[in-house]
């Protein structure tokens, strides 16, 4: 009888410790994805930084663009925001809305460059794939 009693209590130790100690898989990468942010690598830094943050910064004189991105912010956007950004820059590089035309006229430097709209698009997907968790 001794010996059953042992026999249980080590496997209710057991048990316990399990329960305690081990995370579902699913959990740990809800939790990583949530941690992690949007990070702009050094290629799509130096076209925004050159086409983009003029208009879409803290300060920027266009208050239209200065309420609808900022930039700055982006790094710091929780999980919900980043599917809003991602979807957004979608939309906005595919169909070419940005720089406005108004923008291009004016400056025409201002106006991405096919390699730029690629190097913007293939971040943007990426990061798409990070929020799937893929």
């Amino acid at each position: 009888m001794k010996r059953f009693t042992l026999f249980l209590t080590l496997i209710a130790i057991a048990a316990i410790s399990v329960a305690f100690t081990t995370k579902p898989a699913t959990e740990d990468a809800l939790v990583t994805l949530q941690d992690s942010k949007i990070e702009l690598p050094d290629n799509v830094k130096e076209i925004v930084e050159a086409k983009c943050i003029n208009c879409h910064k803290p300060d920027a004189r266009n208050e239209k663009a200065r309420e609808k991105l900022q930039w700055v912010k982006v790094p710091e956007m929780n999980l919900e925001q980043q599917k809003d950004f991602v979807a957004e820059m979608f939309e906005v590089l595919e169909e070419g809305k940005m720089p406005p035309a108004r923008m291009v006229e004016r400056f025409p430097e201002m106006k991405l460059s096919e390699d730029e709209s690629k190097a913007l698009l293939a971040w943007v997907e990426k990061e798409e794939k990070r929020l799937k968790g893929e």
